[in-house]
């Protein structure tokens, strides 16, 4: 029984073997994408976005195409550094060469079959840092100020014709949840123009003050009364405001009754006919008003 079963399975590898040999020395179509390898010199910028990868459809026997799909993967090596003026390339006239396939293996299809290469002066700018990372606290915490990214500007080395168009360089794009304290995270920059430019340093630190959330009530604030003529008396009803903040806890203790302003501007009144004003509340950066007590205020004007 056992020898047997040993029959069985050398007939079946023998078979299995005598059908691959017979199926790949078949004529078959392959697609392949091979990747763009540039090579340029410190004095030159592309003003044109080339493809990262050329498409190329082959044609061969089946054992000459698997040492192509199962050997090194070929890259097309495009070196640029001795050439001054624009230029259009043909990959497809020495590509064979360059990535290596046999001479038995035809090239039918080509894509793009022609790179046009547009060059232009090279110029270097300090461009800021887009932020694009989501913090997102645990309950209960709050982020405190805007988040500090070092360097908040970096430097961009490209065409005049493409770093003109620039306003900034953005940041990967991460989310991360419930963050409960100070954080920081060293995060990629995002290269869009892919052969076009070149940024240093090519990450940054980003860091958040994270909080702890509460809230802080300042009673009794003085209300003022803006460009008031020297004639005019007004009284306010109530004379006096409630402002409620919502914040980070150490950030909330650091917040003073002369921090805020609350006024009312005279010609406000002058051109009010309901009898009631809502007040101009001006607070600190990054602080959190959530609610004031009264929202309006009645008035009376009166003459000295």
């Amino acid at each position: 029984m056992k020898r047997n079963i040993i029959i069985i399975i050398v007939s079946f590898i023998f078979a299995l073997a005598l059908w691959l040999y017979i199926s790949l020395s078949d004529n078959y179509i392959v697609n392949l994408s091979v990747p763009i390898n540039l090579k340029l010199s410190q004095r030159q910028a592309l003003a044109s976005e080339l493809p990262s990868a050329i498409d190329i459809t082959l044609k061969g026997k089946g054992w000459d195409l698997l040492t192509v799909i199962l050997g090194h993967k070929p890259v097309y090596n495009l070196d640029l550094s001795n050439f001054k003026r624009n230029v259009k390339i043909s990959p497809i006239s020495d590509l064979k060469s360059i990535i290596g396939i046999p001479e038995h293996i035809t090239i039918l299809n080509v894509y793009p079959d022609t790179l046009d290469i547009v060059f232009d002066n090279i110029i270097e700018k300090y461009l800021k840092v887009k932020n694009n990372i989501n913090i997102i606290p645990k309950e209960g915490y709050i982020i405190v100020g805007n988040p500090k990214i070092e360097p908040d500007s970096v430097k961009v080395y490209g065409a005049n014709s493409i770093l003109m168009k620039l306003k900034n360089i953005p940041t990967e794009f991460l989310t991360i949840e419930n963050v409960s304290q100070k954080f920081s995270k060293v995060v990629n920059l995002k290269d869009t123009l892919t052969n076009l430019i070149q940024i240093e340093p090519k990450t940054v630190t980003i860091s958040y003050n994270i909080e702890l959330l509460a809230e802080k009530k300042l009673e009794g604030i003085d209300v003022s009364v803006k460009d008031l003529p020297a004639d005019k008396e007004v009284v306010l009803i109530p004379p006096k405001i409630d402002l409620i903040f919502r914040g980070g806890v150490n950030q909330l203790t650091k917040l003073k009754e002369e921090d805020v302003s609350v006024t009312i501007d005279f010609k406000l009144l002058e051109k009010d006919s309901t009898g009631f004003v809502t007040p101009d509340i001006r607070i600190p950066v990054d602080y959190y008003l959530i609610k004031y007590e009264p929202d309006q205020f009645q008035y009376i004007i009166k003459s000295k």
